[in-house]
Parts: structure tokens; C-alpha cells; sequence
């Protein structure tokens, strides 16, 4: 069973809805194309101009879901270690260091772990804290808000012990793809008002953007599978004395 139902199910409905645009986008910029209603009472020429807008959605829409897709993550594996831990010496030596940044922050996080025992106190602050956080917005903290690309989704699952450190400190090959920075550069240029969406439309095609909502969900997909494994693996626990060592040399042996 998956550990992150939530987010498949978030990356199916997304996917259709991108789907669903597209299908309709490819109708909108053929040449003499109109939208009829009221049994054709009504006729409205699609202009080139209104298609190089439509064409601009499509960014909105990928970018919404690469950023849905990461809080939706989060919730489920706050909720999994949440329901499956309740001391911060169990947790493995990433997340230890991400409840104590987070304690570290509230200056009056004092006043909740004045009961005893601490380590217990420390988590239960740090997933209260998270609980706490009721809207999306408020977990779109720490570099995540207007900035997600695949830097941002290896830098949140390497906090988690999701991933292992790599040699640059960029995302692994299999969890990253051009698509995703394209996206979010693109999406930025509207929302700060560098590019209109006439502007930006009129650089892009339907066939790359279906190519890049291709890319974008294969990734997406990949991420949570690989989350999916991290918390069906239980490895937000502590590994016992040598486990450590023992998937390293594993790792490098495959």
C-alpha cells in the first residue's frame, strides 16, 4: 500500500486537468478557430494573440502542480514519522537536525519543551509545529514558495534522509529534468511581470509544452515513488551501529 496515496492521487488529477487543456489548446491555434455557444448565436474568434496567452497557462498549471506535489510530500511524511515515532532520538541523524532548526527558530519554543522527557518534548513540539501550519501557505516556507524546481525537491528530501548527499549537491539525474527549472523561470517572468503572457506564449509551442508535461510528471512521479520507499523503508528512524556503512557500501557495489 502506498504511503503517499494522497500525492498519487494529487499527480492524477493534476495530470488529467494538463491533459484536458492541452487537447483543448490544440483545437484553439489551428487557424479560423472559434468558440461557438447558444447554438452558434454566439461566435468568438480565437486571435492568434489570445492563443499565445492560452498557450502562457499551461506554465501556471505545471508550476502549480510541481508546487502541490511538494507540500502535499511533506504533509505525508510528517504524518507518517508522526504516527510512527514519538521521540526525536529515534529519528535519523538528518531529521534530528531539522526538529532542532525548527525549535531553534520560535524564540518561544522554550516554553512548550519545559516538560520532560526532551527528547520526547522536541518532537512532539516539531510536529505540532507542522499541524499548526493550517494553510498551504504557511508551509511553503524555507526556499520553497516561487522557487521550486528539482534543486528544491532534492534539497527538501535530503533534510528528510530521503536522499544521500551527491558529490555536487545537485539532484540526483533520475530525480531532476530541464522541464521543471524551465517552468518555474517561466512561471516567475510572468508572476513578476518580466513577460506578459502574450509575450511568453508567443515563444512557446503546443508540441513543447506537451513535451515538458511529459517530463514534468514522469518526474514528479519519480519523487514520490522515491518517497514512497523512504517511509515504506521506515529510514526516518535511526539505523542501528553500522547500518549506516553497510547501504553506503551497498550503493556503491550496484
Amino acid at each position: 500500500m502506498s504511503q503517499v496515496s494522497l500525492t498519487d492521487a494529487l499527480l492524477r488529477d493534476r495530470s488529467v486537468e494538463v491533459s484536458a487543456y492541452l487537447d483543448f489548446l490544440k483545437v484553439a491555434v489551428e487557424r479560423r478557430a472559434v468558440l461557438n455557444a447558444k447554438d452558434g448565436d454566439l461566435v468568438f474568434p480565437l486571435s492568434q494573440q489570445l492563443t499565445h496567452t492560452l498557450k502562457a497557462n499551461v506554465v501556471l498549471l505545471l508550476y502549480s502542480a510541481m508546487e502541490a506535489t511538494l507540500v502535499q510530500l511533506l504533509d505525508e511524511m510528517h504524518e507518517a514519522i508522526g504516527n510512527n515515532c514519538s521521540s526525536a532520538d529515534a529519528l535519523n541523524v538528518d531529521l534530528l537536525r531539522v526538529v532542532l532548526k525548527t525549535v531553534k527558530k520560535d524564540k518561544s519554543a522554550t516554553v512548550h519543551l519545559s516538560a520532560a522527557p526532551l527528547h520526547k518534548s522536541l518532537f512532539t513540539y516539531w510536529i505540532s509545529d507542522w499541524q499548526g501550519r493550517t494553510s498551504a501557505k504557511d508551509k511553503r516556507v524555507d526556499g520553497i514558495s516561487g522557487s521550486v524546481d528539482s534543486l528544491v525537491f532534492y534539497e527538501q528530501l535530503r533534510k528528510f534522509g530521503v536522499v544521500e548527499p551527491t558529490v555536487n549537491d545537485r539532484p540526483p539525474t533520475h530525480l531532476t529534468d530541464r522541464a521543471l527549472q524551465k517552468v518555474k523561470t517561466s512561471r516567475n517572468e510572468l508572476a513578476h511581470g518580466e513577460k506578459s503572457f502574450t509575450d511568453l506564449g508567443r515563444e512557446l509551442s503546443v508540441q513543447s509544452l506537451e513535451a515538458d508535461s511529459v517530463a514534468v510528471f514522469d518526474t514528479l512521479r519519480k519523487i514520490a515513488d522515491e518517497v514512497d520507499k523512504y517511509l515504506q523503508d521506515r529510514r526516518y528512524l535511526a539505523q542501528p551501529p553500522g547500518a549506516e556503512a553497510e547501504r553506503a557500501a551497498e550503493g556503491s557495489e550496484a
